[in-house]
């Protein structure tokens, strides 16, 4: 029969340590010589928030030490994951050592080590250790892993740091660093290196991506990503920035590849948004690539034309503003970009207002493609609009409940074409 204790430091409690309770559930429980704890049997402990599983536990009150074996599971508060096949620690998880110890952070990066001393509740100290994100199974070696002689968690600061440092994919090492700290899956912004990434593709064989990030500041990062296989070499950034009153971000890779010999590829992607004076916002995209391929090759973006543009605008209860550049750019193979037209632009006014007892709707409007080279026709004809309108509606109810509504509009427009042959200027 399982018994259940609600205990103060597991039954033995004194001045400089009880300050919460633990509970313990075991199939059997034992004391000995008043000073002897033995729980056997699936047993639990549940300490401020960290519970603990093991098949046997004994706790001595004159050493305040636990000794525990295993299979053992801890789960922390914050989503930490221990296992282990024995343990000596003290009555708070804080300090002790776990052998054939295996470490898990934030349910994403394994740590599986010999041995694991615990320090301060703040310290992990592991020896013979080998870290990675991908899946372990039937013994095959994963992806990637890093192999060290020690590594240093520490909870407070959530970085990792490594001693004789080894990356190896599928078991082959590949690099060796004396010294490598990383942050753990659960820090937000350190500088560091991120978890790698493998990359394998028909076009540039299998690679890896190791990605190193920046803090500039408090509104400031920088993301850089080396990109090394058989086929490329490459360097990826992202840059972000926020401000008060909004925010940018930029995208971009250079590459040296084998698909295209002696050349330089590369795209760019920007945008931001801000917010202005009088209500009026003001955002941007930019788009550009090297060549028609790139984008595709490198799994970047699977667009066929880019745009770029710059939107002014500004919305209220009853008005609304906006003007618009786009530049366009085609990847297409049966398109040209001076004839696709490159250029729009656009602007659009509205105002409502309460006349007569309906609504007025005054509105202006014009845009604008333009295309340009030589040609003349079809392929060369440049078009702009510029209009205006006024709509006047007014809804009523009949006492027989009939719904009645009148409107009137007016519009004029006007058209300049040139560069045609079918139309005259």
């Amino acid at each position: 029969m399982r018994a259940l204790l609600a205990l103060l430091l597991l039954v033995f409690a004194h001045p400089a340590a009880a300050q919460g309770a633990a509970s313990l559930v075991a199939d059997s429980l034992l004391i000995e010589d008043d000073s002897r704890l033995v729980a056997a049997g699936n047993v639990e402990v549940f300490y401020d928030g960290t519970k603990l599983t093991a098949r046997r536990l004994v706790y001595d009150q004159r050493s305040d030490r636990l000794s525990i074996d295993g299979p053992i599971l801890i789960t922390g508060p914050d989503g930490q994951i221990v296992t282990a096949d024995a343990a000596a620690l003290d009555p708070q998880l804080e300090n002790g050592v776990l052998r054939s110890a295996r470490l898990v952070l934030d349910r994403q990066l394994q740590l599986a080590a010999v041995q694991i001393d615990r320090a301060e509740g703040r310290y992990s100290q592991l020896y013979k250790t080998a870290v990675t994100s991908c899946a372990v199974c039937d013994g095959r070696p994963p992806l990637w892993e890093i192999r060290a002689e020690r590594v240093v968690h520490d909870e407070e600061a959530r970085q990792l740091y490594f001693t004789n440092a080894q990356l190896r994919l599928r078991g082959v090492p590949v690099a060796w660093l004396p010294r490598l700290r990383l942050p753990d899956p659960t820090q937000t912004r350190a500088t560091g290196f991120l978890i790698p990434r493998i990359r394998s593709t028909d076009l540039l064989g299998t690679g890896i991506k190791l990605p190193y990030y920046i803090v500039l500041g408090d509104r400031r990062d920088l993301l850089l990503t080396p990109y090394l296989s058989s086929g490329t070499r490459t360097i990826e950034a992202r840059y972000r920035q926020s401000f008060t009153s909004g925010a940018v971000q930029v995208d971009l890779a250079a590459s040296n590849d084998d698909l295209r010999r002696g050349e330089d590829r590369g795209y760019l992607f920007a945008e931001g948004a801000f917010a202005l004076p009088g209500d009026f916002r003001l955002s941007f995209d930019i788009e550009a690539t090297t060549d028609d391929a790139y984008l595709f090759d490198y799994g970047y973006a699977d667009k066929d034309r880019l745009d770029s543009s710059i939107d002014l605008s500004r919305v209220t209860p009853d008005e609304m503003l906006r003007a618009r550049l786009t530049y366009f750019q085609t990847l297409r193979a049966d398109e040209v970009n001076r004839t696709l037209p490159p250029i729009l632009a656009d602007v659009t006014w509205r105002r409502d207002l309460a006349l007569a007892g309906g609504t007025l709707a005054l509105a202006a409007d014009g845009d604008a493609l333009v295309r340009y080279g030589e040609q003349v026709g079809e392929t060369g004809r440049d078009v702009t609009r510029i209009g205006a309108g006024a709509d006047w509606s007014r809804e009523a109810v009949t006492s027989g409940g009939l719904s009645l509504t009148g409107t009137a509009s007016l519009r004029a427009d006007a058209w300049l074409i040139s560069d045609a042959t079918d139309f005259p200027n």
